[in-house]
């Protein structure tokens, strides 16, 4: 009992929201309790057969737990039919390697692990065998607050970057058997096993004065390899690798069904033409009167413009299905859901790589990987050889950049120009606004608004008041949690990432001024004993851009392998040919950024053409949504299309 008690989280708390962020199925949950099965048996073997952990970990991974008594705990096999369509789960997306891109599956690495003990204990030791910095410590010393507006870019480009990453990567962590979030914190309970707490320091300006010494943090669930082999721990993907929409239609029959209407091909909607109300899980809109939405995934209510990112395309989605109705006759539900969302996964693939990409990437790498968009004709890119599955790297570090991009102030524009502000640390899993109708006004915000500079600058309602409960004066600490994750998931360093993107491996710190100024490498070297300790996601957050891209050397190095694998290992990409006619694939083209707002806001009447960009009145100045300078896609060469139910 006194286990128990002592290890579950207070309802009401910053944990306790971050904890219900992270949706767990009991399909997670037993494929990650057999996952922690084989790696105790790896452990066991590596110490009865005395190996080093590192080569022993190594060594087993040639071996497969099939045609053994652990059998009972691999994967098993699927069988795939050819279909026109996805499936839900990623499944047979690859017909060779049915699994790559799957849900459940564990992420894939570019680097070997640096756990501890090489298998699984987390990295807590610098070089010289003595503990690494304390996270929080690096944030108050390296990642200091400070506002830094993009001079080019919207806001849009932040929250189009949070919907991407929420499409293709959710690592959950374990709770207790009861479902309630695991409590770390407690000096006077037994530590549950799964805990990897932060120790706040007493010399902390913001938590010490608040009596906080410690910050909750639960280590990460694994996954089994479809080779059900041994070796050490992978943390567990639980959604689709691929750019497929699984954040709009989810990434589960179950998720799924959650969000169809199953009435003419539609998605559910609620009153005002939201998003459906989530009538199950409690959020902070409750406390307001408000309500939580149901979306393709769970972490649609974490702020408003996530939950507006979730509602834009959600009537993007039902948009489309009035407009095939219009020209169809006799399609069932079925068959008129799933031909909607093939266009409009279609229509989202497009933008990001016609519009999103060439931004975050450069164009000058977009064309040396040959991932630019064609103006005509199909793309014979497909590559069944190449693993699309998402990398640890990626996911834990690399694609975490984005956070630097948030505003922790956002501004709502009004109809008539007039402007509102938000904090933050007040909207924490309450999308409240868009019941209050101000959905265009966050659409607004989005064109109006500019991102915050990509730097190591980050805004205080991430470092000090993420998740803040209402009437709180303090949440936790993002980048701290970032830090720990890398080390929870034995990510390797930033050397060690240097030197596999192709820089010189640094033997001093300043070896590293090639890519990261001067006055920021002398703040590592407050907290870093050894440049060989320094955490990826931090040396990377510090980079100079590589000039023509957002991101620097070692992240642009991972992103761009990451959404590289995204388009040439999807055989449903979407200008591949044989998914749709020349014709269709030419109006497909047509999506923009500023379309979707122009079509699916509550009156939104001028956009800027290029939306991702600031107005500029010389050459992006708004628009009427009527001009020819926002394209609409003309879905007319539907109308001799030929449904296929789902295989």
């Amino acid at each position: 009992m006194k286990f128990r008690e002592g290890n579950v989280l207070k309802r009401n708390s910053p944990a306790s929201s971050h904890a219900r962020f992270f949706k767990i199925s009991p399909q997670t949950r037993k494929i990650s309790e057999d996952a922690r099965a084989v790696l105790e048996t790896s452990k066991s073997l590596i110490i009865d057969n005395q190996l080093s952990d590192r080569a022993g970990a190594h060594g087993l991974r040639a071996v497969t737990l099939r045609n053994t008594i652990m059998e009972g705990r691999c994967p098993t096999p699927i069988g795939c039919s050819r279909s026109k369509y996805r499936t839900t789960d990623g499944s047979c997306n690859n017909l060779q390697n049915t699994w790559w891109g799957q849900t459940n599956m564990p992420f894939q690495r570019v680097a070997v692990p640096t756990y501890d003990d090489g298998v699984s204990k987390a990295r807590t030791r610098a070089v010289d065998k003595s503990e690494l910095p304390n996270v929080r410590e690096i944030v108050n010393n390296a990642l200091v607050e400070s506002d830094f507006d993009d001079p080019k870019y919207t806001l849009s480009l932040m929250q189009w970057g949070q919907f991407i990453d929420h499409d293709i990567a959710h690592t959950p962590f374990p709770r207790m058997p009861s479902g309630e979030g695991i409590e770390c914190c407690n000096p006077n309970s037994v530590k549950h096993p799964d805990c990897f707490e932060i120790t706040i320091p007493s010399s902390d300006g913001f938590f010490a004065p608040r009596q906080q010494t410690c910050m909750n943090f639960v280590r990460s669930m694994l996954s089994l390899n479809p080779q059900c082999s041994m070796g050490f721990a992978e943390q567990m993907n639980t959604l689709t690798a691929f750019l497929d929409g699984s954040n709009i239609y989810g990434s589960s029959k179950e998720e799924q069904d959650s969000v169809r209407s199953f009435n003419g091909g539609m998605l559910k909607t609620s009153g005002n033409n939201l998003l459906p109300i989530d009538r199950e899980r409690g959020c902070q809109a409750q406390l307001r009167n408000a309500d939580c939405y149901v979306a393709g995934d769970s972490r649609v209510n974490e702020q408003p413009g996530l939950a507006a990112m979730h509602l834009i395309w959600m009537r993007e989605h039902n948009r489309v299905v009035r407009e095939l109705q219009k020209i169809t006759s006799g399609w069932t539900d079925e068959e008129m859901f799933q031909e909607a969302r093939r266009i409009v996964v279609a229509e989202y693939q497009h933008i990001m790589y016609n519009e999103y990409f060439p931004i975050t990437l450069g164009t000058n790498y977009m064309q040396s990987f040959g991932l630019s968009t064609r103006t005509s004709g199909f793309s014979n890119d497909y590559r069944p050889d190449i693993n699309p599955t998402i990398t640890n790297e990626f996911a834990t570090a690399a694609f975490r950049y984005g956070h630097s991009l948030v505003q922790g102030i956002m501004d709502l524009y009004s109809a008539n120009g007039a402007v509102s502000t938000i904090k933050l640390r007040d909207h924490w899993m309450s999308p409240h606004l868009l019941k209050q109708g101000r959905v265009d006004d966050i659409f607004r915000s989005w064109m109006q608004q500019p991102s915050q500079r990509f730097d190591s600058f980050i805004t205080a309602e991430f470092t000090n008041h993420l998740f803040q409960q209402p009437g709180g004066n303090f949440g936790l600490d993002l980048m701290s949690l970032n830090i720990q994750r890398g080390r929870d998931h034995g990510i390797a360093t930033y050397n060690d990432i240097r030197s596999l993107c192709g820089l010189r491996r640094a033997s001093t710190f300043s070896d590293i001024t090639d890519q990261i100024p001067k006055q920021f490498v002398e703040r590592l070297q407050r907290v870093y004993r050894n440049v060989n300790d320094i955490d990826y996601f931090v040396g990377g957050l510090m980079e100079k851009p590589v000039p023509g891209s957002h991101l620097g050397h070692t992240f642009l190095c991972i992103v761009g392998d990451q959404f590289a694998r995204l388009k040439k290992a999807d055989r449903y990409f979407y200008d591949l040919n044989g998914q749709f006619s020349e014709g269709q694939l030419q109006e497909i083209r047509r999506a923009s950024w500023a379309r979707i707002l122009c079509d699916n806001g509550d009156s939104v009447t001028n956009v800027q053409p290029l939306a991702f960009r600031l107005q500029d009145n010389n050459r992006n100045r708004p628009v009427d949504c009527n001009s020819a300078q926002i394209p609409k896609v003309n879905l007319n060469l539907w109308r001799t299309e030929r449904p296929q139910s789902q295989g």
